[in-house]
């Protein structure tokens, strides 16, 4: 598969809120342990807004699609989390405005994007244990695989596992940002809730695109 339209990528975002929505407890539970406890609820709560969102309206262009999904996020789930992930599907809408379909190019530009409007208003970098871990590695490896030339499906599964692996690697760090940073010793060994909820999102983006290559 070459290309995204416009129709795959919402039946992808419905995927991820599921995924997301799903995974509510898990993400509860680690950011008690390091956090103030509420990042699974608050992601529950804009994903499942999200959802009834993409399964009342459609969309003709990627960039509606995209900028009505990161609006919701803002809009519904508030605090740091609501700004955070919002802009994660706002920060790169400048490079679509008047595309019908996606390449692994413009999927690159377009994370991109978010992961440096993300870093700006954060003020975050590799290592200070947040949802930008994880999203970096995913970047950098949705930039190689355009370069390489790679079909949807697999640049997205080399994505997804990217930012897994990212996500695992704050377990070895200490937090610097957020609330968790008051935790300081006590946040080694466990993840962020923040850059495992990032993991999901392309890990459930993945699994819709490999989904769509089969039919």
């Amino acid at each position: 598969m070459d290309t995204v339209t416009t129709a795959l990528l919402q039946k992808a975002l419905s995927h991820v809120c599921a995924r997301i929505v799903d995974a509510e407890q898990m993400l509860t539970e680690l950011d008690t342990i390091i956090g103030d406890g509420d990042h699974g609820i608050g992601m529950r709560t804009g994903f499942s807004a999200l959802s009834q969102v993409l399964s009342s309206q459609t969309f003709e262009k990627p960039y509606d699609l995209l900028r009505e999904s990161g609006m919701t996020l803002i809009k519904v789930m508030g605090g740091t989390s609501g700004v955070i992930f919002g802009t994660l599907f706002i920060g790169g809408l400048h490079g679509l405005t008047d595309k019908t379909e996606l390449t692994v190019r413009d999927l690159a530009d377009y994370f991109e994007g978010g992961r440096e409007a993300i870093a700006r208003r954060g003020k975050v970098d590799r290592g200070d244990k947040t949802m930008y871990d994880a999203l970096a590695d995913a970047c950098d490896a949705l930039r190689a695989a355009a370069d390489e030339g790679l079909s949807v499906e697999e640049a997205f599964g080399r994505t997804a596992g990217a930012a897994k692996s990212g996500a695992e690697k704050t377990k070895d760090m200490l937090s610097r940002k957020g609330r968790s940073k008051n935790f300081r010793d006590k946040t080694l060994g466990h993840p962020d809730s923040g850059a495992v909820s990032t993991s999901i999102i392309f890990e459930a983006l993945a699994e819709a695109f490999t989904e769509a290559s089969a039919d």
